[in-house]
């Protein structure tokens, strides 16, 4: 008995690749077949769609590839809101206690769901993803078609989900995973960093962790250890192609170069690094020096929203701030880290991340009648300085709709608010109690 695979074309569409060989088809036609896209057509190529189950008139409007999330805490949508108005070491000091008095499998479940509702409505269906209680989040995610990367995060103390450094080290040895995920430099010590090392190593998996997110996390970990954190890193054997650092805002020139030489790939988050004061990541110099550079939404108790285009918006402004040039990271390089350096970084280079055949049908398209991209002179540039979560009409996470006409697919959003809202409610209510 043979399974019949869906055949879906969406067509008349602006289609913004993220191939820099063919940026931009207007009037095209993209064929999606099961999980892949099957077909890229301009609009003079003789087509026939007739053979399609379902035909989408795009109507001109954009249709991108999704975009990628490459360093997130989706679960923390649970305290979204709990530690505002906080440098990076005033934050941690609340949301710390919080989520050792109040998290659970629950919460991690209720949260996550959310999550990945808003990362949907929002154009993304990837993201990288350290938390607690991954196996929850992971079946969370396959059940609602999010492409979720997560694994256990190993710190140096104990945690929601785990007791001890040594018991997560034996976790992670009986159960090996595509991804070692440690916190950061400033919450292990260096023989802690030299353990991870020798089981990523063992297990050739991929690996993350915050580094050189704020000066004063810098100052700490070369006052215990000697060396800055990215230094340690490079001292413990973390760095390198499949290493995603996080943050890196406070770097020197040497480092720069040291991450460029290494072509390890930095996740920049722009919103969560400016609302904790931590300073701006130097992501032209890091892109120059060899280094890749994804983006990252961090988590929506620190950066309080999932909207990457909105961290796609930012990083452009910020980085023609910084360097006193308007022509400074162009629109279509900022795309590209949201899409096809994201998928690089991520493991993912080569299935998704491009619209083109045989990637992995992970696509988004926008409204083409929304009043804040008309007129569209340059759709990439309309994507980075215009567009927004509200302009998002429908999505596909290989191949599966998970949007349909702004309405989700796979998630009861109202059943998953409600869930969000109660687990939310004991560490709310203590506060109002208080």
């Amino acid at each position: 008995m043979t399974t019949h695979v869906i055949r879906t074309a969406i067509v008349n569409a602006m289609i913004v690749t993220a191939d820099p060989l063919v940026p931009v088809i207007a009037g095209g036609t993209v064929v999606i077949e099961g999980e892949r896209i099957a077909g890229v057509y301009s609009a003079n190529d003789p087509l026939s769609v007739e053979n399609a189950d379902e035909t989408i008139d795009a109507e001109g409007g954009i249709l991108h590839p999704a975009l990628i999330n490459a360093h997130s805490h989706l679960a923390m949508t649970v305290f979204r809101g709990a530690a505002d108005d906080r440098n990076l070491q005033g934050f941690l000091e609340r949301i710390l206690p919080l989520e050792a008095e109040d998290l659970d499998e629950v919460a991690v479940r209720a949260g996550i769901r959310v999550a990945i509702a808003e990362s949907f409505l929002a154009g993304s269906t990837t993201a990288l993803d350290m938390y607690f209680w991954p196996e929850v989040a992971a079946a969370t995610a396959r059940e609602a078609g999010f492409r979720l990367l997560c694994a256990p995060t190993v710190v140096g103390f104990p945690v929601p989900d785990c007791g001890s450094f040594a018991e997560r080290i034996e976790q992670i040895s009986e159960h090996p995973a595509e991804w070692v995920m440690a916190h950061g430099t400033y919450t292990m010590t260096t023989d802690e960093l030299h353990a991870v090392s020798a089981i990523r190593s063992e297990q050739s998996a991929r690996f993350t962790i915050h580094a050189a997110e704020n000066q004063a996390e810098v100052d700490d970990v070369r006052s215990r250890t000697g060396y800055s954190p990215i230094g340690l890193l490079r001292e413990a054997g973390l760095l390198g192609p499949t290493s995603v650092l996080a943050h890196a805002v406070v770097l020197d020139d040497d480092e720069v170069d040291l991450l460029g030489t290494t072509k390890t790939a930095i996740a920049h988050c722009p919103i969560s690094n400016l609302k904790l004061a931590s300073g701006i990541c130097r992501v032209h110099d890091l892109l120059r020096a060899g280094a890749t550079v994804a983006l990252g939404t961090d988590g929506p108790s620190s950066s309080n929203d999932l909207d990457l285009y909105e961290v796609m918006r930012f990083t452009a402004l910020l980085a023609k701030q910084r360097s006193g040039d308007a022509s400074e990271l162009p629109a279509a390089d900022v795309f590209a880290m949201a899409t096809v350096q994201g998928a690089r970084a991520l493991g993912l280079e080569g299935r998704t991340g491009v619209i083109a055949p045989g990637f992995d049908a992970d696509l988004v398209l926008l409204d083409p009648d929304s009043p804040g991209l008309t007129p569209m002179v340059d759709p990439v540039a309309s994507l980075v300085y215009a567009a927004g979560r509200h302009d998002v009409t429908d999505v596909w996470s290989r191949g599966r709709r998970v949007v349909a006409g702004r309405t989700l697919t796979t998630i009861n959003l109202h059943q998953a608010l409600l869930d969000l809202r109660a687990v939310a409610a004991k560490w709310i209510d203590k506060e109002v109690g208080k």
